[in-house]
C-alpha cells in the first residue's frame, strides 16, 4: 500500500471566504495567515473492501469501496485551533477544559508541551466551524454551510443548520468508513488490518484494561504515565501531546485513545448491500465518533472497529478533532 504525505503550501489571502461569519479584521486575517502551518495530511489510496468483521464498517460480506482520500497525521492540537479561530470573537479558541477537570489531575504530564495537546471540549458543530475557517484562511472551498447558530455561554456551538459538500476540496472531518479504513493501515491484505487497535494487536480485546494498548494509545488507564495500571483519578493527566505514542501503518497518531474523533455521519445500521464511499443517513440526533479517549475510555473503546455516537452539541473534555480532505 503506497503513503504519501502531503505538506499543503500556504496561500496569503487577504479575506476570508463568505461560507463562515466571522467579524475578523483584515488586520487580524493577515496575521492570521502568517502563523498558520496547514496540518500535515496523509494521502489514503482507497480501494475495494469486502468485510469479514462482525462489528465496524465492514462487516462480513459487506462490499465497501473508497476513492482515495487524506487524513491528518495528527490530532487538530490547542495551538492549531487557537491560530485558527482567534480573531472570531463569535467562539472560543482556548475551548479546552481537561486541566480544570474537578473529578481528576487532569494537568499536562511532565515534559510535555502543552500547546501540542489536543484541543478538546468541542462540539460536532464547533468541529466544522473549524474546519471552514481553516479552509478559508488556507484559500481552499469550505465543505460545510453553516447557519442559524445557537452558542451556549462558553461560545461552544450547541445547535447549527449544517449542509455537508463533500465534493468540495476543503478541510472537513472524515467519514465514518474513512477514518476506520485509515485507523487500521489503509490495506486490508496487510496482517494489521486485522489488529485491535491503530497499530497494535491485543491479546486481550474486549477487555477494560489492556497493556497491549500502551505502545499505540492514551487511555483511562495509563493515563497517568502511559503504563497500564489501576484506573487512579489522582494520578490522571488528561490528554497528552499528540505523536507520542507509535503511529499505525500510515503514520497516524493516537487513532486509538486520546481524545474520541468526531466523524462526519450521523450513525445508522450497517446494512449488507454493497455501497459507494458511505456517508450514513441525511439526518439523524447524534453524530459517529471513534477512537476511545483518556477518560471515558476503557481499552475496550480504543478498538478500531468499535463504534460509538454523540449528540452533536455535546463538547465534553475528551471529545476531538482530527482533519480529512476529499481527493476524488
Amino acid at each position: 500500500m503506497k503513503i504519501k504525505t502531503i505538506f499543503f503550501v500556504l496561500v496569503f489571502f487577504p479575506v476570508l471566504n463568505s461560507c463562515i461569519d466571522d467579524d475578523s479584521t483584515p488586520d487580524v486575517i493577515n496575521s492570521l495567515v502568517h502563523t498558520i502551518n496547514p496540518p500535515e495530511m496523509v494521502t489514503v489510496y482507497g480501494t475495494s473492501v469486502t468485510g469479514t468483521d462482525s462489528i465496524g464498517v465492514f462487516t462480513m460480506g459487506r462490499k465497501v469501496h473508497l476513492s482515495d482520500f487524506c487524513i491528518s497525521r495528527y490530532l487538530v492540537t490547542r495551538d492549531l485551533y487557537k491560530k485558527v479561530m482567534i480573531g472570531d470573537s463569535h467562539a472560543n479558541c482556548a475551548p479546552s477544559s481537561c486541566d480544570n477537570n474537578a473529578m481528576y489531575k487532569g494537568s499536562i504530564a511532565e515534559n510535555e508541551i502543552e500547546e501540542l495537546r489536543p484541543v478538546e471540549s468541542v462540539s460536532w458543530f464547533d468541529a466544522v466551524y473549524f474546519c471552514n475557517r481553516l479552509s478559508s484562511l488556507t484559500g481552499l472551498e469550505c465543505v460545510y454551510e453553516i447557519k442559524n447558530i445557537t452558542r451556549d455561554e462558553n461560545h461552544s456551538i450547541k445547535k447549527a443548520e449544517v449542509i455537508i459538500k463533500l465534493e468540495k476540496n476543503g478541510y472537513r472531518l472524515p467519514t465514518e468508513a474513512e477514518w476506520e479504513y485509515a485507523a487500521r493501515g489503509g490495506d486490508p491484505t496487510a496482517e494489521d488490518w486485522t489488529y485491535c487497535y491503530a497499530g497494535a494487536d491485543s491479546k486481550n480485546a474486549g477487555a477494560t484494561k489492556d497493556p497491549d494498548l500502551d505502545a499505540v494509545g492514551w487511555y483511562n488507564c495509563n493515563a497517568a504515565n502511559g503504563i497500564t495500571s489501576e484506573r487512579n483519578p489522582e494520578t490522571m493527566h488528561g490528554t497528552h501531546q499528540v505523536g507520542l505514542k507509535q503511529a499505525n501503518r500510515l503514520g497516524l497518531y493516537d487513532m486509538s485513545g486520546n481524545v474520541w474523533e468526531w466523524c462526519n455521519d450521523w450513525p445508522a445500521d450497517i446494512a449488507p448491500n454493497g455501497v459507494d464511499n458511505p456517508v450514513g443517513p441525511s439526518n439523524g440526533t447524534e453524530k459517529v465518533i471513534r477512537g476511545g479517549s483518556w477518560l471515558h475510555g476503557w481499552a475496550l473503546y480504543c478498538g478500531v472497529k468499535v463504534r460509538h455516537k454523540a449528540e452533536p452539541g455535546n463538547a465534553p473534555d475528551y471529545y476531538g478533532i482530527r482533519l480529512a480532505r476529499s481527493l476524488r
